[in-house]
């Protein structure tokens, strides 16, 4: 203890400051133990022992002000009520082991010490316990000689947590499958014992399936995961039907045993198809030279959405000649039919035109189709024997 190198922590310390490196980097190197005028509080001989020196009204200041100088961001409550009641046990630290900090005192006041060296020969015998605060987890060790203090930061508090993404896609066509799907994450470094997933039925759907697992009740499905492990994620999906054009809403959630609930939503417009059937008839066929027949020209929309500007024109054969028609106008051999802006969903129009017979022959009367969805008109002909 004479050798010029000053006594510290209820150890012996040479202060060894590293090459290039700022003083916050300053490495203390302990080689012995139970120094009085460094050591923080009288040794420990058992459990106990430490147990009274945090709940010491005298020290507690000091261990405050070790901490402040530190720069720990625990709680001071949870660490004292961690002394009085959390299990105690020995351990050793081992010849060579870096210390983060370590309390001392210097003049008697308390001064926190850091990057200690134990550089003595043989281990040095210790008291340790384990607490949480501020959600992490934190190892509190006092060696017994000196009882100076330190306390290792050991990790966020092992819990899980949960995220939900909800998936649809953005259009879908009325009577067509809609595929929603939930994907279920486990944030945390913990398992969920139970995750229960709900994907509540919006109102004008119907549920056709479901994955494994699935059940459906009322108005909503549910999953549930057992031991859901850290990091993992798991997808579960649910096939609908919407016979109509609307906008639904999926709307989700998830919860957990430990985890706190979660919510999700996606959306998907039900849009409908314009679907255009031309009929065309003509009766009588065959028709003599000066006599008529009927031409009938029926437009329907067999689809689930409207369409617009629906027109027919058409070209009667050089055979026969059009004499009249129930709308529309006539030009020659042509009449044009009016033009309907919209046409609904299963809606259908129709026509009648007449023509008289002029020429013996097979007559070929065309028929052209127009609308606003259309990209290329529907062509179609009606043959008719003149005799």
């Amino acid at each position: 203890m004479k050798t010029g190198i000053r006594p510290i922590l209820g150890l012996v310390f040479a202060l060894a400051i590293l090459a290039g490196r700022p003083a916050a980097a300053e490495q203390h190197r302990a080689t012995h133990l139970g120094n009085l005028s460094t050591r923080f509080a009288p040794p420990l001989v058992t459990p106990d022992d430490l147990r009274s020196r945090f709940r010491d009204e005298n020290l507690k200041p000091d261990i405050t002000e070790i901490l402040n100088q530190w720069g720990w961001p625990g709680n001071l409550n949870d660490l004292f009520a961690a002394a009085a009641t959390n299990e105690i046990a020995e351990i050793q630290i081992p010849a060579g082991t870096t210390l983060p900090f370590m309390s001392s005192r210097e003049g008697g006041s308390p001064i926190c010490l850091r990057n200690v060296l134990w550089a003595g020969k043989a281990p040095i015998s210790a008291f340790a316990f384990t607490f949480t605060s501020n959600d992490r987890r934190y190892r509190c060790v006092t060696p017994k000689p000196c009882s100076n203090f330190f306390i290792e930061d050991l990790g966020p508090v092992p819990k899980p947590g949960l995220a939900l993404d909800c998936s649809v896609p953005e259009k879908v066509p009325v009577g067509r499958p809609i595929h929603v799907c939930l994907t279920v994450h486990n944030t945390g470094n913990a398992a969920e014992p139970k995750t229960v997933i709900t994907l509540a039925i919006p109102p004008g759907a119907l549920v056709t399936n479901t994955t494994e697992g699935g059940v459906g009740a009322q108005d909503r499905i549910t999953w549930v995961i057992s031991d859901f492990a850290p990091d993992a994620s798991r997808q579960v999906c649910a096939t609908f039907i919407a016979p109509q054009i609307s906008r639904l809403s999926f709307n989700s959630s998830a919860s957990g045993v430990i985890s706190k609930p979660v919510e999700s939503s996606c959306k998907t417009e039900i849009f409908g198809i314009p679907a255009i059937l031309l009929e065309k008839a003509d009766d009588p066929d065959p028709v003599s030279v000066g006599s008529n027949t009927v031409y009938t020209v029926k437009v329907t929309n067999q689809g689930t959405a409207d369409d617009s500007n629906v027109q027919v024109i058409v070209m009667i054969a050089p055979e026969l000649v059009p004499v009249s028609s129930s709308a529309g106008t006539i030009d020659g051999q042509t009449v044009t039919l009016p033009v309907v802006p919209t046409l609904a969903a299963k809606q259908a129009v129709s026509y009648t035109i007449v023509a008289k017979g002029v020429t013996v022959g097979d007559g070929h009367t065309r028929f052209t189709l127009t609308s606003g969805v259309l990209k290329a008109p529907i062509m179609a002909e009606e043959s008719t024997t003149v005799y």
